[in-house]
């Protein structure tokens, strides 16, 4: 019960801070989010660690928590190191699934977006989180999720269209290379995708 009261408290939030309802400038502290939600502080403080590890909040120790601010060059960095990850999942995803598994991308890029406020409801999100999945490597599922995380958190401070934006060709081009078992093409349409050059991988 405590979970699942844990998982609302945050979605809410989570929710809020998407929307903008919360500012940057905003100081948030346990006891009032234990207040304003009816949880204890210790379910508070469980909430406000996993938004900081999702990468939407920061923590001030002794004073509170404020929203996580990502510069472009910190973007940048992420983006990077986001490439190396998801590179990996392809790999994994070229040896070790069925043409049919690869299809399930197919169908999300046919697929609306859930929710145009979540940023890991849309195509975009979707898509690369699957790659993850499909890799059958947890760990690489919970690092791209995390860098995913960063890069709408970006997004939400700095423009909101690179949360929704899906560069389709890019990404029908992965999966026309995944079906091929081309890992050097379906490398080179996930840097472009990413928008890096050539020499920040």
């Amino acid at each position: 019960m405590k979970e699942k009261l844990a998982d609302s408290v945050y979605a809410q939030i989570r929710q809020a801070i998407i929307s903008g309802q919360l500012s940057s400038d905003e100081l948030i502290q346990e006891q009032g989010v234990a207040d304003q939600y009816g949880v204890s502080k210790i379910t508070a403080r469980e909430v406000l660690q996993r938004l900081c590890h999702d990468h939407y909040l920061k923590s001030l120790p002794r004073k509170g928590y404020l929203l996580l601010e990502i510069s472009h060059a910190q973007l940048n960095m992420i983006q990077k190191v986001r490439y190396q990850v998801e590179a990996l999942a392809l790999r994994e995803v070229i040896r070790r699934c069925s043409d049919e598994e690869i299809d399930q991308l197919e169908g999300i890029l046919n697929t609306p977006s859930s929710s145009q406020y979540d940023p890991y409801a849309t195509v975009n999100s979707n898509f690369h989180l699957q790659i993850a999945r499909m890799s059958k490597n947890p760990y690489l599922y919970d690092t791209l999720y995390t860098f995913i995380g960063s890069v709408c958190r970006y997004a939400m401070t700095n423009g909101a269209s690179l949360i929704t934006q899906v560069d389709e060709p890019h990404h029908r081009q992965i999966v026309d290379a995944l079906r091929k078992r081309d890992m050097a093409l379906a490398a080179e349409e996930l840097r472009l995708d990413l928008q890096l050059s050539r020499d920040e991988i």
